[in-house]
């Protein structure tokens, strides 16, 4: 191997191991591609082949029971670098396949061969989508443009998953770093608070770091899941009232009640927020004095399709004369319900304070 070709290879392979071949050996929408370009070639075996450095690795196959072979025994290694499609009529009879066991041996030899390139966009060449059979033959014109658009679309298809993937692995990094910069600030703001001598600000301080710390920790809870993923709920938000229940008083518990459905991510972040600062303001204002209650969540399915969240407290309630709360929290409520596009009500409890939310699936 010349000093030029061994460079041409290594930035071959550097460009092919973006495309993170193990990722991709049991695609089925690549079966498909193999055995759509062998039907439309009249051939019994199509294969998606990416050749490494030591072996062909067959992301598609039909008509095989290979996923790989040695890079000694591979034909597309041959011929991946030609500019167009490489048809080989009778394989014993051309210099390049003439000693390949595959083509000479065996019960099946393989006598003929296409393939077209598969090429990746800075021009660096992948493997091959071929056809072969174990008889000699020819290739159409027909039969080699299908082939040569049909490995266009292997390319398509093996592009979006490299950019998809990319887009996963930005994704998460940047979770990564909001949930570390929401920590610190949480920590932050304890640290202040215990620092300050004016009781209500270090109340506030309290506050806000206990909000920080849970939205921390949601943001870790959302970033388990990709945002096109579905929630399952029960488990989400067991662990939200988990959190909320290290920031509860003495004496006040939460309790939990879910149905087994599953919703949007986004729509698990929004009710996860809702049930936060619904929580966070009943253990300030629901149970003074030391007095102790309970925070109740619910999250049933009424109807298909349809459900209600309903958080509740035993406390002291609301004045009757009181006008609707204008504060930060029912604000935060508010604005999670329209993410939702849900809608609020006022049920009447027999004792404390609860909304209620329906929302559609």
């Amino acid at each position: 191997m010349t000093a030029s070709t061994t460079r041409r290879n290594a930035a071959r392979l550097h460009t092919l191991r973006g495309y993170d071949v193990q990722q991709t050996e049991t695609a089925r929408e690549f079966d498909d591609l193999a055995g759509l370009a062998a039907e439309i070639c009249g051939a019994p075996i199509g294969l998606v082949s990416l050749v490494e450095e030591t072996r062909q690795v067959f992301i598609g196959v039909h008509g095989l029971h290979l996923r790989s072979t040695p890079i000694e025994q591979s034909i597309c290694v041959q011929v991946m670098f030609d500019a167009g499609t490489t048809v080989i009529e009778d394989t014993r009879a051309d210099p390049r396949t003439d000693a390949n066991p595959l083509c000479v041996s065996g019960p099946r030899p393989l006598l003929f061969y296409a393939g077209a390139p598969l090429k990746a966009p800075n021009g660096q060449p992948l493997g091959t989508l071929c056809v072969l059979d174990e008889r000699p033959r020819q290739l159409s014109e027909s039969q080699r443009r299908h082939l040569e658009i049909l490995a266009d679309q292997v390319m398509a298809q093996l592009n979006l998953r490299r950019t998809l993937r990319r887009a996963e692995i930005l994704r998460r990094e940047v979770d990564h770093r909001v949930k570390n910069s929401l920590q610190s600030v949480a920590s932050l703001a304890r640290l202040q608070a215990r620092r300050v001598h004016s009781d209500e600000a270090r109340e506030v301080l309290d506050v806000v770091g206990r909000r920080i710390a849970t939205v921390a920790a949601l943001n870790s809870e959302l970033y388990k899941t990709s945002r096109s993923e579905r929630v399952e709920l029960a488990p989400f938000l067991s662990t939200v009232t988990d959190l909320i229940r290290e920031s509860a008083p003495d004496g006040v518990t939460v309790s939990l009640g879910v149905d087994p459905v599953s919703v949007g991510a986004g729509a698990a972040g929004a009710l996860a927020i809702v049930v936060n600062e619904f929580a966070t303001n009943a253990f300030k204002h629901a149970f003074p004095d030391d007095r102790p209650g309970t925070v109740t969540i619910t999250a049933r399915q009424v109807a298909p399709g349809e459900m209600v969240l309903t958080c509740a407290d035993d406390g002291v309630g609301m004045p009757r004369d009181a006008p609707p709360s204008e504060g930060l929290g029912m604000t935060i409520i508010r604005s999670a319900i329209e993410q939702l596009e849900g809608e609020e009500r006022s049920p009447t409890p027999v004792a404390g304070h609860a909304i209620e939310i329906a929302f559609s699936l």
